[in-house]
């Protein structure tokens, strides 16, 4: 099994034009497994050989997952060169229809979504400065004014270090905080006078072609959650991946400012565990042989990840409703033993 740790270095995005502009649609690989379905949303689609992958290599995947001796998961999406060249749903007892018309919870990929939308707001100039205190945008908010020690500032809940509930002074350490992003969209809906699943419908979704969306309101106030709640099919959180691939580009319009995609997409933190951290988006890197793939990650409870892998042009979507023994591992070693080395045909 190839390992995993964290990333020290920005991961570099990589700029590209409309999505598969150049390839046909409809056109059916060769390698017999994972086939995508036309749903006419915008994906070109085309085998994985065409775009160099190793299609056996994805084929051996899908069979280990489909004999369960693979992690679990409920869907697999692959884009490679902007094109969708691989597409899974595995049935159970849970989801036995899914397929590509099928949503699936998003759990705290969210979190990145949002973090889209807090680049937009800077780039308007809604947001002035990330380093502002907090309060300054919730002065309702008792918990931020924190009398006694430096003030908790949006960049500190971007990165999950404001130390809310604790000794912890603020900026230091990362505490992984659904808390802490409900406070940046506060701080959105404050700015903008739009709760953020408005914001993103208007923002991302609706350039990007994602009709069918699903966003859970926070039974306290009925507003949108900003840490969890969006629910999307599998190949639109592919698109989210893809956006931020194209340096937050779609067909030829700038939807989120690449100065944003590169700042919230590089280490601003380090984490306890083997991950980075940005501006609500996780940091790793696979290991293919003596070759380090760096990647950034939208990440969500059971195992939800879209997976951006700028150095080898890809998007990887995993989706799954049961809770793995280990949260971030299982898919992970599907990315480092099958997707990874696919692209590496020598």
């Amino acid at each position: 099994m190839r390992t995993w740790v964290s990333v020290v270095a920005a991961v570099c995005a990589v700029a590209l034009g409309p999505i598969g502009a150049h390839i046909a649609f409809g056109a059916e690989p060769a390698s017999g497994c994972g086939i995508p379905q036309d749903v006419h949303d915008g994906w070109a689609m085309t085998s994985p050989e065409k775009q160099g992958l190793n299609a056996a290599l994805l084929c051996a995947m899908d069979e280990g997952v489909s004999a369960g001796k693979l992690a679990n998961v409920d869907d697999i999406v692959v884009i490679r060169h902007g094109a969708l060249v691989y597409e899974r749903y595995f049935a159970d007892a849970q989801r036995p229809h899914a397929d590509a018309t099928t949503r699936h919870r998003g759990n705290s990929m969210t979190k990145s979504v949002v973090s889209l939308l807090v680049g937009i707001a800077v780039e308007r100039g809604l947001i002035k400065d990330l380093d502002v205190p907090a309060f300054f945008y919730l002065p309702e908010n008792v918990d931020l004014r924190m009398l006694d020690q430096d003030p908790i500032t949006l960049r500190h809940l971007m990165t999950m270090s404001a130390g809310l509930g604790s000794d912890r002074p603020p900026g230091v350490t990362f505490h992984y905080s659904n808390t802490e992003t409900e406070l940046v969209g506060a701080i959105l809906k404050k700015v903008t006078g739009k709760a953020v699943d408005v914001l993103a419908q208007e923002e991302i979704f609706a350039p990007l072609g994602i009709n069918d969306v699903e966003w859970l309101k926070s039974p306290f106030n009925g507003v949108a959650m900003s840490s969890e709640g969006l629910n999307l099919r599998p190949r639109d959180w592919a698109k989210i991946g893809q956006l931020v691939l194209n340096h937050g580009a779609w067909e030829g319009r700038q939807i989120v400012p690449a100065s944003w995609v590169d700042q919230s997409t590089a280490e601003q933190i380090r984490t306890e565990g083997p991950l980075s951290y940005g501006y609500q988006w996780w940091l790793g890197r696979s290991l293919e042989g003596n070759r380090e793939v760096q990647w950034v990650a939208a990440m969500g409870f059971n195992s939800q990840k879209t997976i951006i892998i700028p150095a080898l042009d890809m998007v990887v979507v995993f989706n799954a409703s049961r809770q793995s023994k280990n949260m971030v591992a299982p898919e992970l070693d599907l990315l480092d033993r099958y997707i990874v080395p696919a692209a590496f045909k020598d």
